[in-house]
């Protein structure tokens, strides 16, 4: 009977929870939407231009940083 009992007490609770839960996506308004969209857009488009960054870097100059550090003119040698 106490199983019975503690079953029916944890079947409310869980309606309970989805009842509220239904009534947060009722007030979902157009605002709301609009920040979602605008977060996917902006994450869209850092993703895009990380992978254009990776496959073409743009480090072709001679006076880049990195050919002067790679450079190996032997001055901080003793």
């Amino acid at each position: 009977m106490r199983g019975v009992l503690l079953v029916m007490l944890m079947t409310a609770c869980l309606l309970t929870i989805q009842v509220q839960a239904a009534e947060f996506v009722d007030r979902v308004g157009l605002v709301d939407r609009l920040l979602v969209v605008g977060g996917g857009l902006i994450v869209l488009f850092v993703t895009a231009y990380c992978i254009k960054c990776f496959l073409r870097p743009g480090e072709r100059q001679d006076q880049h940083i990195k050919r002067r550090i790679l450079k190996d003119k032997g001055e901080d040698k003793p």
